[in-house]
């Protein structure tokens, strides 16, 4: 072999262990790089189940107060305390509309149930005088 071709083979040699060697760390580097962003959101997933579970038991502590808000007693205190002027009237007081259907007779008149409607009543509004 002449010297022409062994200083070839050597280049040829050296260039593929540079290639090789830059190509094994461009992969390390690579993998770092995932793992910290891996491991970025690990933390992030972590933090929002944490804010989920301080969100959830602040929901439920204010349905707590919203139920107790809503029992009769409560009603009726905050009825008292911002003087509306609102008083319980008995069920026989209460006049119930029946709406007619289609197709059928309208019936003028205002009947009177002893089995509370199907449907749900309106909320209660009150005006408020200034």
């Amino acid at each position: 072999m002449s010297t022409k071709n062994r200083s070839e083979m050597r280049l040829g040699t050296i260039v593929r262990a540079m290639l090789g060697s830059a190509l094994i760390a461009t992969l390390g580097f690579l993998w770092i790089l995932q793992s910290r962003a891996h491991q970025r959101l690990q933390d992030q997933i972590s933090q929002f189940r944490t804010q989920c579970t301080v969100l959830e038991r602040s929901i439920g502590r204010d349905q707590q107060e919203i139920e107790k808000l809503l029992t009769r007693p409560a009603l009726i205190r905050r009825i008292q305390e911002l003087k509306l002027g609102l008083t319980n009237i008995a069920y026989r007081q209460v006049i119930h509309v029946t709406n007619h259907t289609p197709g059928s007779a309208p019936s003028s008149e205002l009947t009177r149930h002893a089995v509370p409607p199907t449907a749900p009543a309106p909320p209660l509004a009150v005006a408020v005088p200034r």
